[in-house]
Parts: C-alpha cells; structure tokens; sequence
C-alpha cells in the first residue's frame, strides 16, 4: 500500500519536475518506481532523499522565473518578449495568460513543481517516522528526530511558499488518502496553507530542540550546516516572514495577529530574543556549474551593450526599474519620460542625500529595452551591488535566502502594525541600514569578492523620531525593501510586503492562479489574475496606495520637477564613471533579444 500510495501521490502532484530520480545523487534499485522500504532502509539514502527535496525547494526560490514577480513589484523592468518579460513590466498592468499555449507557462508553474515535490518527499518522511515508528541510525548515532525535524521544515517551507505565490493549493500531509481519484482532490486557499506551513515550521523547531547536537545538515552543498540555536533563528524568520505574507491588502493586513508575528520575528535572525548571532541564511552554491546557484540574481545582473567606455557605457539585461532612483530621490518621477526615451536613455541621474545610491550604475545606453514598445518602462540604472561580472555561479558566491535586515523590517512592520503607532518602528529602522546599521552578510556579495565594490551594503543614515505618520513608515519600509534587501530574498520578497499595503499599481495581481497546464490536467476551468480593468476584484491589486503616489502623501504634493533641489551639499550620485572595465563573458548562459 505504501508504494501505491507514492505512485499516487506523483499523479495527485502533477508536477513535470517530481520524481523521486531527481533528487541529487540518490542511488537506490529501480529509480524509475523507487521502493520506499529500499530507500528508507538505510540513513544514506534518506538523508540523500530529503537532500533532494531541499535543494528543489531552494532552488525553487531562486528560480530564474523569478524575474517575472521581481517586475510585477517595479524592481525590474523590460521591453524583451523573451520569456515574455515585457507582459510582467508592461504598464497599464496586462491580465496575466495563465493558458498552456502561453510561451512563458513556468512563469506560473515553476514554483508549483518545485515546492510540491519538496512536499511529496517531506511527506514520505514524516510519514515514515511518525505513523510506522521507523528509527533512523546512522553511526550508531540516532537520528530520527533530526531527519523529522528537517523533513517538517522542507515541507514548511515549500507550503509556505505555495501559500504566499498562489491564490490557492494541494494541502496534503502524511495522512492523506492518496489511493482515490486524484481528479476529486480539491484545492486549498492561501490561509489554510500558510497557516500550515507556520505550524510545520514551528513544530520543527521543538523537534529539532529535542534531537541530540541537531545539524541542519541537507542543504544542497553538502559542506553547509546550522546547529540548533542557528536553526531555531532562521525558522522563526520565516514563520514570520509566512505570517505577514498572508495579507493580500491592506484590509487583510489589519486582521493579521500582528503581535503574534512581532513575537516570532523577535526570535528570527537579529531579534532580540535570537539565540545565534548569525546575519542571514545563506547557501552556498554548488560547484561552479551551476548545479545550485542564484539564477534570479544571474539573470536580473546580466549586463549587454557594453560600449568601450567601461561598465558605465553597458546595460542592464533587465535594469532596475525608475522606481528604485525614485526611492531614494523622491523628485524622480515614476514615470519614465517618453520624450527622453529613443537610442539614449536621456533622463540626467537621480541625486540623493541616501548614499546607497552607489548601489547602481547610472548609463544613458538603453541597451535591450525598446521605446516602441512602451517608451516609460525605460530606465537609466543597473544594479552595482549585485554585479557579478555576468557570472553568478563559482562556488565561492552564496544564495543568500533570507538577512537579519528583512528580519528587522518585519519587526518594524509588526511594531507599527500591532501598536498603531511609530515609535518602536522607528527604533527598529534607525538600528538597520536606513539609519545608522550597515548590512552584515556570512558570504560577501560577488561585486564585493571580485573588487567592483568594497563594501555588501551602505548606511542610509535616515533617522527616525517615532512621531511618523503611517504613510512615511510605509514609505521607509519600501525604500528598505526596494534598495537595501532586493535580490536577498529570493522570489517575491517586495510583491508579498508590497500588496499588504496596496502599493502595487492598480491591475498588478496579487498572486498566481493554478498553473494552467495543472488545471487542464484535472479538466477545471482555466482562470487568472492581474490586469487594470480587473482593478480592485479578488485577486488584482487596486491600486488604492500605488507606489507612484505614496511620495506626495509623505513630502506633499506636487513633487518637485527632477533636480529642482539638487544643489544641496552632501547630495550622491550614482556611479558614472568609467574605471570599472567592461564585464568579460564567460557563456554560461544564452540570452536573447526579442
């Protein structure tokens, strides 16, 4: 029965990426129908199986998709219909294709499959060990709880991330019947599955406490590991993080147990109640193949066009979006100016007394993006903070998945959220990178490591008397999200805190449907989200807080014309110089115009 349970279980999944074969370096009899008893029965093979299920997951969260949310947030942007990009960035904001015929399907499915194959694994685990009271051994040493402990985890995690991407998903467990008609599975909303995964997350923590010298030891580089106080930091962040992320509005946001979530983040990594002193969860990639690296930064850091000039006169693949200037100088405008807009990108550089500015390079070379497209998703910008001479893959670079910064920001968010007023959010963001604190990182950035840059991040040197009104917190907590934590989150991270407080643009949506092609398979009616008609219905942000207007209700209104104010001292500009050379190529990826 176990066995056709599993097999079962595969095609109540349907996922392309599920099977139990690729899970990495898994050796066992028959890897086209693995026998569970085969694989369980020695602590080798679990521990590569659950391996496995860790490094789809992560991976998952770095995806090179990822891109696709990255833009529905404004931290991108694109004219390029590779991978069809530009339906991401395109403004007014377009209804999202969620059919099997669209080119650019992963878009939606590539999460799906990865987290519910980490699910699928988890299960067969926890299963395993809770229901059948298998015990795993492994040099005489008992490591049963610390497998269960770290199978609740993978499948916390992989929930969690199903939870904060779709409006809806598979919640199934190690008591599921899985031997009926997979067709008559029904779907679970967002809440039910993120609630879960906070449950998984926390109760692998008290497993985790009760296992002798707990390792987490199944990360995809084998050589990564975090002891138990370690651990305990990094599960409570994202239990937070899962929490907060539930909210789809604004009204949502306020029926959030905003105090239970400040009480998990202040034992997140940095809280005041952390019993490690670790900065961030980082993975270390694997090899220098890219068996296991940062695709979202690879491909949100690859830079073409590179005139003679050196790195000043190249372009972003996918350059940041007008909005990060405009958050750090709030005279910018949100729009790109069509006028400005043609073989050079004409805007004249933003200048800010924030001097995380530095963070980009400021070209007039608009490279990929095409003004006949739509002229206003133009930019001048390219992150320098994330260069990695357009190769995010040797072994020396870490994933880096989640930073006691973004921490700090959930910690802010929960005080004012929870309190109704700033003050102790205002404690919060003055000891992090918008005031006086400078980002800390276990594995320095690769612009850092090669030399473009000296340092992984900046002080913003904003300060903050707790007399703030909610829009200037909500526009502090952007700028940090934006600027100081992009790219070191992995996917989402700004479109989940962006959409719990109506700051997308109106019609941007606020999660993915089924994928399609799971709908097709189970014979549902297709559906999907996003578009500005659809502004304002379930599932479609209204718009009701953009962005784009959150400047004048905190500066007032109407904004200064850009460089107005700019002969203050003290005012940054963004690198435009010409003493970086030009990136060296090293193919490690094809990319294309379209």
């Amino acid at each position: 029965m176990k066995l056709l349970k599993l097999k079962y279980l595969i095609v109540v999944l349907i996922v392309s990426t599920f099977s139990i074969q690729s899970c990495a370096d898994l050796s066992v009899d028959n890897l086209n129908e693995p026998d569970r008893d085969a694989v369980l029965s020695d602590v080798e093979n679990t521990l590569k199986l659950l391996n496995g299920a860790y490094q789809q997951v992560f991976a998952g969260v770095v995806t090179s998709w990822a891109v696709a949310p990255h833009m529905l947030a404004d931290q991108a942007t694109s004219t390029n219909l590779f991978r069809q990009y530009w339906d991401f960035a395109e403004e007014p904001r377009m209804r999202m294709n969620n059919t099997t015929s669209y080119s650019a399907t992963s878009s939606f499915s590539a999460y799906w499959g990865a987290m519910n194959s980490g699910i699928a694994t988890a299960n067969i685990l926890i299963d395993a060990i809770v229901n059948d009271g298998q015990e795993f051994i492994s040099d005489g040493v008992d490591v049963t709880d610390q497998v269960l402990a770290q199978a609740y985890f993978i499948r916390g995690i992989a929930r969690g991330y199903l939870g904060l991407i779709y409006d809806q998903a598979y919640l199934v467990d190690e008591n599921t019947d899985l031997t009926q008609d997979p067709t008559s599975f029904e779907f679970s909303p967002y809440s039910d599955l993120i609630d879960a995964a906070v449950d998984d997350i926390v109760n692998a923590v008290t497993v985790a406490n009760n296992a002798p010298n707990f390792q987490l030891n199944t990360m995809p580089n084998a050589a990564d590991s975090w002891n138990f106080a370690q651990f305990s930091d990094i599960a409570h962040s994202y239990a937070a993080k899962f929490s907060a992320g539930k909210a789809r509005s604004a009204d949502e946001a306020a029926t959030l147990n905003w105090g239970e979530i400040l009480s998990l983040a202040n034992k997140g990594l940095g809280g005041p109640e952390a019993l490690s002193s670790i900065p961030d969860f980082t993975a270390r990639n694997v090899g220098s193949d890219g068996t296991f690296a940062n695709y979202m930064a690879d491909w949100l850091n690859f830079v073409v066009t590179c005139g003679s000039s050196g790195l000043s006169s190249c372009a972003g693949y996918n350059p940041v979006d007008i909005k990060m200037a405009h958050m750090l100088d709030p005279d910018y405008p949100t729009e790109y100016p069509a006028e400005l807009a043609g073989a050079t990108a004409g805007l004249e550089p933003a200048e800010s007394d924030d001097p995380r500015l530095e963070y980009f390079v400021y070209t007039t070379n608009p490279g990929f993006l095409n003004p006949n497209r739509n002229a206003n998703l133009y930019t001048n910008y390219f992150s320098l903070r994330f260069f990695a001479n357009n190769d995010w893959w040797p072994s020396s670079y870490g994933v880096t998945l989640f930073t006691s910064v973004e921490n700090d920001l959930l910690r802010a968010e929960a005080s004012l959220m929870s309190s109704g007023n700033a003050v102790d959010a205002a404690q919060i963001l003055n000891d992090t990178p918008a005031g006086t604190g400078v980002m800390e990182l276990s594995i320095d950035l690769p612009a850092n490591q090669i030399g473009f840059i000296d340092y992984n991040g900046l002080s913003g040197g904003h300060n903050y008397l707790g007399t703030e009104s909610i829009p200037e917190i909500q526009w502090a907590l952007l700028r940090e999200y934006s600027i100081e934590i992009d790219q070191l989150g992995g996917v989402g991270t700004q479109w989940f805190f962006m959409r719990r407080h109506d700051l997308l643009q109106a019609g941007t949506p606020n999660h993915f449907a089924v994928p399609g092609s799971e709908l097709e398979l189970l014979q549902r009616e297709n559906y999907t989200f996003g578009g500005v008609d659809f502004a304002g219905d379930p599932g479609t942000a209204s718009g009701s807080n953009s962005w784009k207007n959150l400047a004048e209700q905190v500066f007032g209104g109407p904004l200064p014309t850009v460089g107005e104010n700019a002969e203050a001292a003290g005012k940054y500009r963004p690198y435009m110089g010409s003493d970086i050379p030009a990136p060296t190529y090293s193919g490690n990826e094809t990319r294309r115009n379209q």
